[in-house]
């Protein structure tokens, strides 16, 4: 059999991009599914509240298919989840750890060296929702070797004052102003609550009320909507549903709009300094002049000499 020819159109990304490497998607030993979760969990900001019932939605996978791709990826190496418990042995919160090489020694990444059972073993009760651990490889250019790692703990507060502005690239910055003016919100105050989240999200959540608010569906006021959509996007529980569609066409339709009301807005006149000309008073001075040549033209000339 004959195989087919790859063509990819491929274009530069300035912003709201994930960089993977080739050697975790060509991994043979992963299956599709596991794939799909290590990417979706590498593309989301450290500190991210994450969840099973978060990436099941986002995934859009059961849960038994959800415990089954970590586990996979556990024992690959690539994440690890640690449930971390008071001084009393209580229950205080998980961490996942995730790395895009597989890692064989954990501990350097952990506070406590000892990692427990996976939390994905067995089903666990409650809102188990958990946060990434932030770190950064610094590489020795000579040996491409892990030399250093720098741990950052998030900040569980929910405190926009002390979470980092939103950033935003140019096709990103139309979507946002088109949003606020749709929903009559001041842009700069609205960027201000959405800190911390990215670009990709706040705009997702923006579509999200706006398509709600189109469909008569918001019992509240629209900042107060607004509020507690930034609050579940936060927590790591918002997934789009009805504004799915408004968002995946959201630049095409801005576009549109723009022809729209380009080619409703009045030709532009030229002004001049020349008087302006009466065509009546024009249209009768040439049929005078027609009358003259006429009369002119039947008038009979005199032979010279004749007196």
């Amino acid at each position: 059999m004959n195989a087919s020819q790859l063509l990819i159109v491929r274009r530069r990304h300035t912003g709201n991009f994930t960089q993977i490497p080739n050697a975790l998607i060509r991994n043979d030993e992963l299956s599709s599914k596991s794939l799909g979760v290590i990417v979706h969990l590498l593309s989301l900001p450290p500190g991210f509240r994450i969840s099973i019932e978060f990436l099941c939605k986002a995934r859009n996978e059961g849960e038994t298919a959800m415990r089954s791709a970590i586990q996979q990826l556990e024992r690959l190496n690539y994440m690890r989840i640690v449930r971390e418990r008071s001084a009393s042995g209580r229950f205080i919160h998980s961490k996942w750890i995730v790395s895009d090489e597989p890692i064989v020694d954990w501990a350097p990444y952990l506070e406590n060296p000892r990692v427990e059972r996976s939390v994905v073993d067995r089903p666990v009760m409650g809102d188990q929702g958990a946060t990434n651990i932030g770190f950064t490889k610094t590489l020795d250019s000579s040996k491409t070797t892990t030399t250093r790692q720098e741990y950052r703990q998030p900040d569980t507060r929910g405190s926009s004052d002390e979470s980092p502005a939103l950033i935003m690239d140019e096709a990103d910055e139309e979507c946002w102003l088109w949003l606020c003016q749709k929903l009559s919100l001041e842009p700069q105050k609205t960027r201000d609550q959405c800190a911390g989240l990215s670009s990709s999200a706040a705009l997702d959540v923006l579509a999200e009320v706006l398509e709600c608010k189109r469909q008569n569906s918001i019992r509240k006021t629209v900042p107060q909507f607004l509020a507690s959509l930034l609050r579940r996007a936060r927590e790591g529980k918002f997934s789009l549903s009805a504004g799915s569609e408004l968002r995946r066409d959201l630049c095409q339709i801005i576009r549109r709009q723009r022809a729209v009301e380009a080619a409703a807005e009045p030709a532009q006149t030229i002004e001049t300094d020349r008087p302006s000309v009466d065509r009546a008073q024009v249209r009768e001075r040439l049929q005078q002049m027609r009358d003259e040549l006429a009369m002119k033209a039947r008038t009979p000339v005199m032979p010279r000499g004749t007196a």
